[in-house]
């Protein structure tokens, strides 16, 4: 690392943003990196995105570190998807659930993780696109994207996860499905669903055993469909959720593949959920950029 960008936004998360990129920069010379420049760089809703990245070009800025949760993951990789192949990214996790910090195994605590981006391993790993917008981790579409839909970002920060479970419960009475059509490179699928889950990795809201077959590096997405919840087959199936091997229960379309088209056969808009953010509504293409990112890891990740 000899010129270090480090992206914070203090509207995710705790909103320590700022705070966690001064530690970092005071921890790293501490550390032996007393020759590399480093630029704090806010990100977010109210900053210029294209100014940031200028500077960073400008700056010759050869390594990237994210401030944040799988949200600002995605918007800092958005950014900078055009230079990507020239860059290094280091994670600190700082969000709600950093589903890509636990698939990755980076410490959600903050010397741990930093010891990893000074530690030096990296790995390739998969991004997505989703029409024009990035895809980092998960796209939902149904009760989940419904669901989170519903939480402003005040409500996330002070009640956590119990505040997706007591509004899912209210959204599931509803019994709301939605008409879609599904087509990969090998498969189509067409019919009413509650759920439909898009994952690149094997972690789902911050649990990392929801699909075992899953890696960030495969080069696949991997799509689940679940066309209706039934709690109580659900908890008869638990042990092979609990194995991670969702794939395997009955009544559940699952398909994997590099590219997918999805499509609303109703009328009515559907939107969906990526990264924990609302994004694009219905009808979205969906391709795999294999091997797209290089990131910090432990070693034994490598």
């Amino acid at each position: 690392m000899e010129n270090v960008m480090i992206l914070f936004n203090q509207t995710s998360g705790k909103d320590k943003g700022k705070e966690l990129a001064e530690q970092f920069v005071d921890y790293a010379k501490e550390h032996g990196q007393t020759e590399t420049h480093f630029l704090l760089e806010q990100v977010g809703p109210d900053c210029d995105s294209k100014k940031t990245v200028e500077k960073a070009k400008t700056e010759n800025v050869d390594t990237l570190i994210f401030i944040g949760g799988d949200g600002t993951i995605n918007h800092n990789v958005e950014d900078f998807k055009e230079e990507l192949p020239h860059l290094t990214i280091g994670l600190l996790p700082g969000g709600t659930v950093n589903n890509m910090a636990r698939v990755l195994g980076i410490p959600l605590k903050f010397e741990e993780a930093a010891d990893i981006i000074l530690g030096g391993a990296t790995k390739k790993i998969d991004y997505g696109m989703i029409n024009e917008k990035v895809i980092i981790s998960t796209m939902t579409i149904g009760i989940l994207a419904d669901t989170a839909a519903r939480i402003s970002q005040e409500e996330k920060q002070k009640y956590g996860k119990i505040i997706f479970v007591k509004n899912f419960f209210k959204l599931l009475a509803k019994k709301k499905r939605y008409r879609l059509e599904i087509k990969t490179e090998k498969e189509h699928w067409q019919g009413k669903t509650q759920l439909v889950t898009v994952t690149m990795t094997n972690s789902v809201g911050g649990y990392t055993n929801f699909d075992d077959s899953a890696s960030p590096d495969d080069g696949l997405f991997h799509l689940t469909i679940l066309p209706k919840l039934n709690f109580f087959k659900m908890a008869f199936y638990l042990p092979k959720i609990i194995l991670g091997k969702i794939y395997e229960l009955p009544n559940i379309n699952y398909m994997t593949a590099s590219e997918i088209m999805i499509k609303s056969t109703d009328e009515k808009k559907v939107g969906t959920r990526v990264d924990g953010d609302p994004s694009e509504d219905l009808p979205v293409k969906m391709t795999v950029i294999k091997h797209g990112l290089t990131v910090f890891v432990p070693k034994s990740e490598k």
